[in-house]
């Protein structure tokens, strides 16, 4: 396995691990473009399907079926915890948190606690920086404009969820669902520690996983009427 695991991480399950490192495998293929993947818009792939998948865990509403406009903001406490609990302070963030797991885990992966950007200012940067009218599908990223992603967010959300549920099919709920996914981005920030600065790649990851699962995503109506309208 590509990480050596630690007693204080999370329990996951072997089939968590599998799906994970096949949802990694499948995003790598898809973002690649003439045989080359761009890091930035590997890690946003997978941290948009993360946000989806941490919407869904919340329960506060189906990201599939909503009557919320796509792209509109949609905040939740539930997905806070999910992301990081009840606190911003990094030691004491959970385990089983999306955090909690990148903490723990990017620990045997070449992370250390510097790279990781303070909680504190993800959550002043997005209130700061939402709703903005170039923003739409986008999560508000503090990062240089040379490391923003290429593909948009909600976009590459929206069109990667059949092979998702596919590779996702052997889970049974949601919040295995949530662990694999962030599995797959613990993958990746291990493969690509040496060809980007850490912080920026975390504070990329972060701020785009906090940003999208505040944002409805699309829905197959949406689409729908939005192709009708366009004819």
């Amino acid at each position: 396995m590509f990480w050596k695991k630690k007693e204080k991480e999370p329990d996951t399950s072997a089939i968590e691990r599998t799906c994970g490192h096949q949802l990694y495998e499948y995003l790598c293929s898809a973002v690649k473009k003439d045989g080359r993947i761009r890091v930035e818009d590997l890690i946003t792939a997978i941290s948009s399907v993360i946000a989806e998948t941490c919407i869904e865990a919340a329960g506060n509403y189906n990201p599939r079926k909503h009557q919320f406009a796509p792209g509109s903001r949609v905040l939740s406490d539930k997905v806070n915890q999910l992301f990081c609990g009840d606190t911003v302070e990094f030691d004491k963030v959970p385990h089983e948190t999306v955090v909690g797991m990148l903490r723990d885990y990017l620990a045997a992966g070449g992370y250390n606690k510097a790279d990781f950007p303070v909680l504190g200012d993800i959550f002043k940067f997005y209130a700061a920086n939402v709703g903005k009218a170039d923003g739409w599908g986008k999560a508000p990223l503090s990062i240089p404009d040379d490391n923003k992603p290429f593909i948009l967010p909600l976009q590459v959300a929206y069109e990667a969820r059949l092979n998702v549920d596919r590779i996702f099919q052997p889970l049974t709920n949601p919040q295995q669902k949530l662990r694999a996914s962030v599995l797959a981005l613990i993958e990746a920030l291990i493969a690509v520690r040496q060809v980007i600065n850490n912080k920026t790649v975390l504070t990329l990851a972060l701020e785009t996983i906090n940003g999208m699962a505040k944002t409805a995503p699309m829905t197959d109506e949406a689409v729908a009427a939005a192709k009708q309208q366009a004819q």
